[in-house]
């Protein structure tokens, strides 16, 4: 099964599971962790029309994002140490790992 054939799987089974629970899927945004594959990998999966990534460490993110030649959105999701930040500020769109007022 390709990376756009799984994609599509995933997109019928939130479709589903929204309107089960009565919500509209359209909001509902998947975030594909592409932590510990490779570049082509993302690059495969914008061209089947995921653009949202999350990845979990600061220094694979940051030679995988120079890599990856289609537009994507990138998220991090990983701890962030205090010291690590700036290296991803302006990168990255989120970051979901905020534990800290310090990072905020």
């Amino acid at each position: 099964m390709s990376i756009a054939d799984n994609l599509e799987a995933i997109k019928a089974r939130i479709e589903t599971a929204a309107h089960k629970s009565g919500r509209d899927p359209a909001p509902v945004r998947l975030v594909a962790v592409s932590k510990t594959k490779p570049a082509a990998y993302v690059d495969e999966a914008a061209r089947g029309g995921q653009q949202l990534f999350g990845e979990n460490y600061v220094q694979e993110f940051l030679a995988k994002s120079r890599e990856v030649k289609e537009p994507v959105e990138w998220h991090f999701i990983g701890h962030l140490q205090s010291n690590k930040i700036r290296h991803i500020a302006g990168l990255v769109t989120m970051i979901h790992s905020v534990d800290k007022l310090s990072l905020a």
